[in-house]
């Protein structure tokens, strides 16, 4: 496993507003249209998402392009890791994986584009965190959490971070417990009808790809 950033620590937004959204998997039009809905400032509010910019969507490098902005924040998905994985460092098992579940956009591309994408994909922390203009701290982290205390994401054991890229058991078995010195962690990965919280754990991706509505979530 590479090395990458545990956590980013956000500055509180105090010009503007704060949003997470669910998995973008490649639906770049769809997230524009939607943010035009809610009156996004590019100038003053940011998005965060919760990881799998790419795979199963029609606009996978425009996805990535947002690494870019200054008003765009994500952390690592599993569909992220698994590009990096496969096309940079040769797992060819990961390969097969990430190909048959939506990385077949990557055919259609220049390979002289994959070093930019290789090391946007690598400055993406497995952790952001953010503390509200009302003084609320969220987390946002893939797809699971599961240690008992916010504090111990700087030093996470490899099971660990895999469970935080890749791990649905929390969500499967509804577990309700509650991490301390966090009010609340945004997930993704696992899709739901509409926003599901366990304990002051926040699931909201409602699968874009599978024709929904993303859940942009304010962080008031």
């Amino acid at each position: 496993m590479y090395k990458f950033t545990r956590l980013l620590s956000l500055k509180t937004n105090t010009l503007g507003r704060d949003f997470a959204v669910g998995d973008i998997h490649g639906h770049i039009t769809k997230l524009f249209d939607q943010l035009e809905k809610i009156s996004f400032d590019f100038s003053r509010d940011r998005l965060i998402c919760v990881g799998d910019l790419i795979d199963r969507g029609p606009e996978s490098s425009l996805a990535l392009d947002l690494m870019n902005q200054d008003w765009f924040f994500s952390v690592l998905g599993n569909h992220e890791y698994l590009m990096l994985s496969a096309l940079k460092y040769k797992n060819s098992e990961h390969r097969l994986t990430w190909i048959s579940n939506g990385g077949d956009w990557i055919v259609s591309t220049d390979p002289g584009d994959w070093a930019a994408w290789f090391n946007q994909i690598e400055k993406m922390p497995l952790a952001i965190e953010v503390t509200s203009k009302s003084g609320l701290k969220y987390g946002v982290i893939h797809a699971d959490y599961s240690c008992s205390s916010w504090l111990d994401i700087t030093d996470l054991s490899e099971e660990e971070i895999f469970r935080a890229i890749w791990s649905r058991s929390s969500f499967q078995k509804k577990d309700d417990f509650v991490v301390s010195d966090i009010d609340l962690i945004v997930h993704g990965h696992n899709i739901h009808e509409g926003e599901l919280q366990l304990g002051n754990r926040l699931y909201i991706d409602q699968g874009a790809y599978l024709g929904n509505n993303f859940i942009i979530k304010e962080l008031v």
